[in-house]
């Protein structure tokens, strides 16, 4: 396709400048001459583009035509290349109708009808992997540094090509390919964690990423933000199948953290991409035919009437269908599927922290109602309400809380590595928590004598917030620790750390 159009364009150049020097002045019949020349080459190659099946094949074609022909030859040499141009845009219209129609089928071939395999769906395995592998790299980092080469296994390929091209940068494939071998620098600022690392992505996702940013510099504005459209909602229907078969395999936080992961990713990447992900869609509504019908059938000794009674004159006006106009938003889409993924993982969280005291809370309220609408049921008479029991219900709460709020870090941080958005699902968490026990303490100083609230041993406040308070210095220590600062101890002033018993 290059080799014939430069010829072309030398041609139509050629002739042009041999037409003006002998003529001067422009002709039709050089005109039609040229274009008759023109349509040789689109005839040559209008029948191999409408076979082409592979979408990178058609979106280098694009930018030949677009790039190296239109922009860089047609438009600054306009007059002797007007015949060439009517062919490269019939070529480019050819090639961009082939590449919506291909990008059709692969979007629902290769990311809706997606069949993920056991390596897809080992999360959080492989995410615990490549941490560990991190880890060792920042340990061994004086080691590593005295190497002189080392193959770079942090970015996939095609996590590289993603990154490349929606920073802006057109990278051919022996430039990516140079780029997955360079040394890494174990000091570098690029982040280490799994959570960043393209080849860690959901194949579905990278999919999506890597055929929006070809197609965003292929085809027009408008067949862009309805195949976006389409491609962001199979995408994330895939996400929700992926979500589906993790819950079954392992824990339902796995899920909604593996969900919460890749909708960020979405939204992060889709947000360089010049164009609106909204498109207006028609809908035709149907549902007062049946009414209108109804109507017709009770009426029907109507149906002769010569008046504004007639009941098949107002079956007509009334049954007729509804054309409404919808705007169908996928980055709204995107935002308001990662709010409900965070909610039900913040209340799925919730309870897994708080399932006895919400519980004993619950109980406690059912009574106390009764009792308010004058019903003699004593709320320490109950079983559950007792001191010994009470005290027991709240020792295991403060210990399940003890126990997995480390956990609970350790999972977020290793699907999310990033502090700021752990901090914003983890607040509310924290939030309810802390609700949950000043409720209790509130209903204990209502209810119970200061000897049976000495039994119960209610944990204080300060002493819940000091749970989060040193599970999150833990955290924060190791972390640290781990990045690799040779002075993190002195720095942090801290000594090795024991568990602090209840």
């Amino acid at each position: 396709m290059r080799s014939g159009c430069a010829l072309l364009v030398h041609i139509c150049q050629d002739e042009s400048q041999l037409y003006q020097y002998f003529f001067g002045q422009p002709s039709q019949m050089l005109d039609e001459f040229l274009e008759r020349l023109c349509n040789y080459l689109y005839d040559a190659f209008r029948p191999l583009i409408i076979h082409i099946n592979h979408m990178e094949t058609l979106a280098e074609l694009c930018t030949i035509l677009k790039v190296e022909m239109l922009e860089d030859h047609v438009y600054n040499n306009p007059q002797p290349l007007q015949s060439f141009e009517k062919v490269v845009l019939q070529m480019l219209q050819d090639v961009q109708e082939r590449l919506v129609y291909r990008t059709y089928i692969y979007i629902n071939s290769d990311i809706l009808n997606y069949k993920p395999g056991t390596g897809d769906l080992a999360y959080p395995d492989k995410l615990q992997m490549m941490q560990n592998i991190a880890e060792s790299m920042k340990v061994g980092g004086k080691s590593l540094r005295s190497q002189s080469s080392m193959n770079s296994s942090t970015q996939s390929l095609e996590g590289q090509e993603v990154a490349a091209i929606v920073g802006g940068e057109i990278v051919s494939g022996d430039q990516v390919k140079g780029a997955a071998t360079l040394p890494v620098s174990v000091n570098s600022s690029m982040p280490l964690s799994p959570a960043d690392l393209h080849g860690m992505w959901y194949p579905t996702v990278r999919k999506t990423l890597v055929c929006l940013s070809k197609l965003s510099r292929c085809i027009d504005t408008t067949t862009f933000q309805g195949l976006s459209q389409e491609a962001l909602n199979l995408c994330i229907q895939s996400l929700l199948l992926a979500k589906r078969l993790i819950s079954k395999n392992k824990t339902q936080m796995d899920s909604q953290l593996f969900y919460i992961k890749h909708l960020l990713i979405i939204r992060e990447q889709i947000s360089p991409f010049q164009a609106s992900f909204s498109v207006k869609e028609t809908q035709i509504g149907f549902s007062h035919i049946k009414d209108a019908a109804l109507g017709l059938v009770k009426r029907s000794s109507d149906l002769f009437k010569f008046n504004s009674n007639n009941s098949l004159l107002q079956f007509l006006v009334e049954g007729t269908p509804q054309a409404t106009e919808c705007l169908m938003d996928s980055k709204q889409d995107v935002d308001q599927q990662l709010k409900v993924s965070c909610a039900e993982f913040i209340d799925h969280v919730t309870s897994q922290l708080l399932s006895k005291l919400q519980d004993f809370l619950a109980r406690a309220d059912v009574i106390l109602k009764m009792a308010d609408q004058g019903s003699t049921t004593q709320f320490k008479s109950q079983p559950f309400a007792q001191a010994e029991a009470v005290r027991e219900c709240l020792a295991e709460s403060y210990r399940v809380l003890k126990s997995r709020v480390p956990s609970l870090h350790q999972t977020m941080s290793l699907y999310l590595s990033n502090r700021d958005t752990e901090a914003i699902l983890f607040k509310p968490i924290k939030a309810r928590v802390q609700k949950s026990y000043q409720q209790v303490i509130e209903l204990l100083a209502a209810e119970y004598s200061e000897e049976e609230r000495h039994i119960i041993a209610c944990p204080t406040m300060e002493q819940v917030g000091a749970c989060y308070s040193y599970t999150l210095l833990l955290y924060s220590y190791y972390s640290y620790h781990i990045s690799g600062s040779s002075n993190s101890l002195q720095q942090m002033k801290l000594k090795p750390l024991k568990c602090a018993r209840g």
